[in-house]
């Protein structure tokens, strides 16, 4: 009944709106003193390092084009995808806004709000990987560029205590991680320090690239739209990793009674060898650790039969700007301007200083930490879709509680993934 009322009240709105006028866009197009002014809606009201970089582009930009000048609309976070959508209903977008991929975009590209970016792509061809341009596609068409990226499936280590258990470089292959785990635990080392108290890491930071490994990107689209299983013998194979690692006690005991923040704070103080987390715990290492030598970064490990490609990480793309589909004329080629200026090296470079992973290769200074550095390379062998971006909130839910389950031996990894199947079907009927 409340979806069916939301629903009434949207039409309502619409009609409302519709009736209000032609769209924004057609309004104070040209400044007073002559430039094309284009407005850009965004949530960038927060004091954060990246939102710095992005106004501080837009003011180099109007300071570079006296033809053009950019306005920014900043309007808080809680707010902003509501009135997103109350004006994209209403035809009254602004000239340029902040949106984010894959189901997020998908209503306002299908709904003919976004201006198609195909007239200038070969800016970024060979620059950014396609993987990351994917999350801002729908039915194959370009509507909008990352400019950063949050991994959430790297491996943070101690070098030192990975060279005491007898290895050089940090392991490859599954198989040589589970050795390095059990020379670990040997030694009297905790291997990994795991937060799991609020049930998302091992989902989001594990089988996120885990079950890539295994199954490759098509999977999570082919078994949502029906066309496979996840009851897959190779996603019960990546669910069966974690129930692996656990009873090699590759984690402190404590791991579901502590969070995230907990355990990154264990690795910190070298009470394990190893943190898997996302790229989000750079800059709380980068802060905490005078050693900054002795921590690497590396890639989650192959898996021997997997289909996936070892190369790519989990994660998503984000600091998109879209364009309005009411743009024409000389509006449009300037904000066609604004874009390839936007996007390029020197929004790259001030992300850069602020330990944010960008999706292109930048030259950086020695003065960036070889801790962010790595990380960013890392970046260059694509993303793949992050579970609970991707999987509706039961589905979500389930594999959470049953990953957890595993790991308490209160579940088995076929056991969740019939249970998983099961909630899929019955979404779908």
């Amino acid at each position: 009944m409340k979806h069916v009322m939301n629903s009434l009240l949207f039409a309502v709105l619409l009609i409302a709106l519709t009736a209000c006028g032609s769209g924004g866009s057609e309004q104070q197009s040209e400044a007073s003193d002559g430039a094309v002014e284009l407005t850009l809606w965004t949530d960038w009201t927060e004091d954060r390092p990246e939102n710095t970089a992005y106004k501080q582009t837009i003011e180099k930009f109007n300071q570079e084009h006296e033809d053009i000048k950019v306005t920014i609309e900043a309007i808080p976070h809680d707010q902003y995808e509501t009135k997103l959508r109350t004006q994209a209903a209403g035809k009254q977008l602004p000239d340029m806004f902040r949106v984010w991929p894959g189901a997020r975009l998908e209503p306002l590209a299908k709904g003919g709000a976004t201006l198609p970016l195909d007239p200038i792509m070969d800016t970024w061809k060979d620059v950014i990987p396609e993987s990351a341009l994917k999350a801002y596609q729908y039915d194959g068409t370009q509507y909008a560029i990352p400019a950063n990226i949050s991994l959430t499936s790297l491996i943070y280590y101690r070098k030192d205590m990975v060279a005491d258990a007898g290895f050089e470089t940090f392991p490859k292959t599954y198989d040589e991680l589970k050795a390095l785990i059990t020379a670990l635990n040997d030694a009297g080392t905790t291997p990994i320090a795991l937060g799991n108290k609020s049930i998302w890491p091992l989902q989001s930071v594990y089988i996120s690239t885990i079950a890539d490994r295994f199954t490759g990107s098509d999977f999570l689209p082919n078994v949502l739209s029906g066309e496979g299983t996840f009851e897959n013998p190779l996603f019960v194979d990546s669910l069966a990793v974690i129930d692996e690692m656990t009873k090699l006690n590759a984690f402190n005991s404590d791991l579901n009674t502590i969070d995230e923040s907990q355990a990154r704070g264990k690795f910190i103080a070298g009470d394990t060898a190893m943190h898997f987390a996302g790229s989000w715990a750079i800059g709380p290492i980068l802060d905490s650790i005078e050693d900054l030598d002795n921590i690497g970064v590396a890639p989650f490990p192959s898996f021997a039969g997997g289909e996936g490609d070892p190369s790519a990480i989990a994660g998503s793309a984000g600091g998109a700007i879209a364009l309005s589909s009411q743009l024409e004329g000389e509006k449009q080629e300037a904000a066609f301007t604004f874009m390839k200026y936007f996007y390029s090296d020197p929004l790259y470079q001030e992300l850069v200083k602020a330990n944010i992973v960008v999706p292109v290769e930048v030259e950086v200074g020695d003065d960036v930490p070889a801790v962010y550095q790595e990380a960013n390379a890392l970046m260059q062998g694509g993303i793949t879709p992050v579970y609970d971006a991707t999987l509706s909130p039961e589905l979500t839910d389930l594999i959470n509680n049953g990953l957890q389950s595993i790991t308490l031996g209160d579940m088995t990894p076929e056991e969740l993934a019939k249970k998983m199947q099961e909630a899929n079907e019955s979404a779908q009927e």
